[in-house]
């Protein structure tokens, strides 16, 4: 098993997915070959880690903490707020797709929340307000 999680095959991914925004079913099908590796076992490590995607994502991937100390300082309502700026579900991507919209577990940062993170930039501390004032200086 250990085979599948190695090294080269993580860096692998990262280099498409940051290449081409997602990992595409052609993609799957040529490391499957070019590695020895089942696609089931492929699919199930892409699946595992969150900064993998199998469909076509925005410029800007929006990632909103949901863990139980950002939910204390109301990221629910953030994320309800953000689903409704940019009219799109969670794991959705606007039709611009300038924008993907993800809620996640944690994003480290549980004394500074709510916390959002664009592509690889966090911002702590935010209201509604602020978090559309940042996606809006991104447009």
């Amino acid at each position: 098993m250990e085979k599948y999680y190695e090294k080269e095959l993580l860096e692998e991914l990262h280099d498409i997915q940051e290449t081409y925004g997602f990992i595409s079913e052609e993609d799957i099908l040529r490391i499957s070959q070019k590695r020895d590796i089942p696609k089931a076992q492929l699919y199930g490590v892409i699946s595992f880690y969150s900064m993998f995607h199998l469909e076509p994502t925005g410029k800007y991937i929006v990632r909103v903490c949901d863990s139980v100390s950002c939910r204390l300082n109301e990221s629910a309502a953030l994320v309800k707020a953000l689903k409704d700026y940019l009219k799109v579900g969670e794991n959705e991507t606007t039709k611009d797709k300038k924008f993907t919209l993800e809620v996640v577990e944690c994003l480290g940062h549980c004394d500074e929340g709510p916390v959002m993170m664009v592509n690889d930039t966090y911002y702590t501390h935010l209201t509604v307000t602020k978090a559309i004032q940042i996606l809006d200086s991104l447009e």
